[in-house]
């Protein structure tokens, strides 16, 4: 295969359009921000706490794993249930509870730097209060200039609420990673790729690809041990690897087996250094 050149060897940065964010999590977060000037009312039917309801509640003796969790301490507070301000698991406690009624509440969860399949226990005594319903106000260019400015209409303000969901720069992990900062690189590619060199039913845009890695592999002057070649093997474990190399030694496809470590190796490089950002 000949060889080729790049207009740049430097790590890939490429920024792609932040994904529109959905309607329904722009109204979800109006609802929330619209919650502080709500007015409320205590619901005389005599029924049990159902999803979605606000409440006054209090919790005494929060503990987790009997250790005392002062975050989930509440103090004749309103608490909107499902809303996510608490554990699912708690919010299953409180459903079905009546206006006056105490119970000790067990409410599973998983913390942070738990393993899989290890739960804590989230335990407090919890009264309902009181049952309301929320009467949140309409919105309006006028509501928004009073209580959201800079904002100064409605269609200002959920742009500004949409853009609060900004998306982390794409993971080095994520399927998608390594085919955009290839595709990237192969868009530097000088020469055009030789015909020639094309495998049966090979897209030429694969064999641009090819080269391009082929470019920075050379560039990069990667050097690979015997060892190193091995470990670039495709495989599960260092056995399959092993395995599949010796297969290729006896087929004397040794240059081959290199070559595509060398590939696997600049690769390797290209996807830790480069980015992917969301603008």
């Amino acid at each position: 295969m000949k060889k080729y050149t790049l207009t740049s060897y430097e790590p890939v940065t490429i920024e792609l359009p932040k994904p529109q964010v959905p309607e329904s999590l722009v109204d979800s977060q109006i609802e929330k921000l619209l919650e502080p000037l709500a007015e409320y009312h205590e619901v005389a039917e005599d029924r049990g706490v159902v999803s979605g309801d606000h409440i006054v509640v209090t919790t005494e003796d929060a503990c987790i794993d009997g250790n005392p969790a002062s975050n989930f301490v509440l103090q004749h507070s309103v608490y909107h249930v499902g809303a996510g301000e608490m554990p699912r698991t708690f919010d299953d406690e409180i459903v079905g509870m009546g206006v006056g009624e105490t119970k000790d509440a067990v409410a599973p969860i998983k913390m942070p730097l738990a393993q899989d399949g290890n739960l804590s226990q989230l335990t407090m005594r919890v009264t309902v209060e009181k049952i309301l319903s929320a009467h949140q106000p309409e919105l309006t260019d006028e509501l928004v200039r009073e209580h959201f400015a800079p904002a100064c209409t409605v269609a200002e303000f959920r742009s500004g609420v949409a853009g609060q969901f900004g998306k982390p720069d794409m993971a080095k992990d994520d399927a998608q990673f390594p085919d955009l900062v290839l595709d990237e690189l192969a868009k530097r590619l000088v020469e055009e790729p030789d015909t020639a060199d094309l495998l049966p039913g090979q897209p030429l845009e694969a064999l641009r690809v090819t080269c391009a890695i082929d470019a920075l592999a050379d560039h990069l002057d990667i050097e690979l041990s015997d060892d190193d070649i091995t470990a670039q093997m495709p495989g599960n474990d260092a056995e399959q690897r092993m395995k599949i190399r010796k297969q290729l030694e006896d087929q004397g496809l040794d240059d081959e087996a290199r070559v595509f470590a060398l590939r696997e190796a600049a690769l390797s490089w290209l996807v830790n250094n480069s980015r992917v950002t969301y603008r």
